[in-house]
């Protein structure tokens, strides 16, 4: 299940041109027309989760967490042959630049990915600051729902990230995405502000929320310091 079903945030036109481009090939031609619209036009609410790394424990070694690992470019490589059109899940290091990202495999097929975005990658919706992360392009494919993969995925994100010295996760959803809010709740994750995403003719006129704003507001910050 994605958390977020926006379209990739396109600042370039080199890369503007090479998303519509990748996406014509494999889309038909309703896809296409569907997709166009999103990169066009949006006003979306957007909540906002964050969990402090601080007092994070071990996840626990059950069946779907043992499966979570951290992805290698093959992994990326054999779905991308046989998924079309490939989601843009797929294509986060192409299109972004992201190298960080962990999967669910189960005999050999990929059932999970999640992908990592720290400060200076591209952040269409939060400012990070340095010692934070935000997880983003979640996605579960339809064969794999239902097994709770999310949640496990995001224990073993946040296990890995505070062994490598972060502090605080954040993560975007859509307010109507109801079954993807479960999961972030069940992992652990609390709710910390809301903003809004929105498009005109491509271009985003909303700005990117700083975390440091979402820190300072909050009213009770012992958990997130």
């Amino acid at each position: 299940m994605p958390t977020e079903v926006v379209s990739p945030c396109v600042r370039k036109p080199a890369k503007a041109f090479a998303v519509l481009r990748d996406s014509f090939r494999t889309m038909s031609v309703s896809e296409f027309a569907g997709f166009l619209r999103l990169l066009l036009f949006r006003d979306d609410e957007i909540l906002i989760y964050c969990r402090s790394l601080q007092d994070q424990e071990r996840a626990s070694p059950g069946r779907s967490n043992a499966l979570v690992v951290k992805g290698q470019p093959a992994h990326l490589a054999s779905e991308r042959d046989v998924r079309h059109p490939i989601p843009w899940e797929l294509q986060c290091d192409i299109y972004d630049g992201v190298r960080d990202f962990f999967v669910y495999r189960e005999n050999g097929r990929l059932g999970h990915i999640s992908w990592l975005y720290y400060r200076g990658d591209p952040n269409r919706i939060l400012r990070l600051e340095d010692g934070e992360c935000e997880v983003k392009f979640c996605l579960t494919f339809p064969e794999f729902r239902g097994k709770g993969l999310y949640p496990a995925a995001l224990r073993v994100i946040q296990q890995y990230l505070k062994e490598h010295g972060s502090q605080r996760c954040f993560i975007c959803v859509k307010a109507d995405n109801t079954a993807s809010i479960r999961g972030i709740e069940k992992a652990g994750f609390l709710r910390v502000g809301s903003t809004r995403l929105r498009k005109v003719l491509g271009v985003q006129v909303s700005r990117p929320k700083a975390t440091r704003q979402l820190v300072q507001t909050k009213e009770d910050q012992r958990w997130i310091a």
